[in-house]
């Protein structure tokens, strides 16, 4: 019990002198600020006046910019030396076309006696349609450049972000 009263009695004494100091310091800082305020005003100085600065000739415009990607200056080169792909939309579109590829179910191949290859393809409306090499199917101007056993290979046009129109092949093959 007198531990306990004598860590009261020392609290009470750290507190008091923790708020006489705190007290001292405000009333000082108080007294610095009234000695500023009895001060007469300073007249405020002009600012510099800019100097002037002499046109800079930029002279490496042969030189590669240094703050522009290497990747993409290959791949603006690649973009002004690709051939211009677009699709014909002057072209009728032939009745394969209204489908997306994954919609039509290729369903094998035939031969006519004359040696002309065709392709059977269902269409989701329940119609198989013949196809032939130049052709055209998908909605992504799909033509036709093969026709297996297997499969139907095409050549796609279809729209990039960077280059426009690219072509990419897709294919269409037999679920048997």
């Amino acid at each position: 019990m007198h531990r306990f009263k004598n860590a009261k009695i020392a609290l009470l004494v750290a507190m008091m002198t923790a708020i006489v100091g705190c007290a001292d310091r405000v009333s000082l800082a108080e007294d610095e600020m009234q000695k500023i305020r009895q001060q007469p005003p300073q007249p405020i100085q002009q600012p510099p006046q800019p100097q002037p600065i002499e046109d800079f000739a930029y002279a490496a415009s042969n030189i590669r910019d240094p703050f522009f990607p290497q990747s993409l200056l290959e791949l603006q080169a690649k973009v002004a030396d690709a051939p211009t792909i677009k699709p014909d939309e002057n072209r009728a579109k032939e009745e394969l076309e209204s489908y997306e590829l994954t919609e039509l179910v290729y369903k094998g191949k035939v031969v006519a006696p004359n040696g002309q290859e065709y392709g059977l393809v269902l269409a989701p409306d329940g119609l198989v349609r013949d196809v032939q090499i130049g052709n055209y199917m998908g909605k992504n101007h799909g033509r036709i450049v093969e026709i297996t056993q297997t499969q139907i290979n095409m050549i796609e046009i279809v729209e990039d972000t960077r280059l426009g129109y690219v072509e990419k092949s897709a294919n269409l093959i037999s679920p048997n």
